[in-house]
């Protein structure tokens, strides 16, 4: 566990570029894109030996200088995160496991 020396890296989720914690990869089929009526977006799920504040604290110092403003949080080992800017929302979730950390991340569009 830790931080490890792989660099971060961007990943397209529902049509947003979103900046992943290095030692993050991203989990083959855990991802969808959705598409309702008002809701344009996707989803992608990584996992990662990376400490799960770690996570939140990359978020927390890297989406305000992408321009995203964050709304809400619960921050509990590990936690979720929700931003928006220019109509679109992203909801990420942080979630330990034996396996390492899971990170979820919900991309949509708000409006119509």
């Amino acid at each position: 566990w830790g931080c490890t020396a792989s660099q971060p890296h961007e990943e397209v989720i529902g049509e947003t570029t979103m900046p992943i914690p290095g030692g993050m990869e991203r989990v083959e089929g855990g991802g969808v894109e959705v598409a309702l009526p008002g809701f344009g977006g996707g989803r992608a799920v990584f996992q990662g030996r990376v400490r799960p504040e770690e996570v939140v604290k990359f978020y927390r110092a890297e989406m305000p200088g992408r321009g995203w403003k964050e709304n809400a949080s619960i921050i509990s080992q590990g936690g979720a995160l929700a931003f928006s800017k220019e109509g679109r929302s992203v909801v990420i979730t942080v979630v330990s496991a034996e396996s390492g950390t899971t990170l979820d991340i919900l991309v949509g569009k708000l409006g119509s």
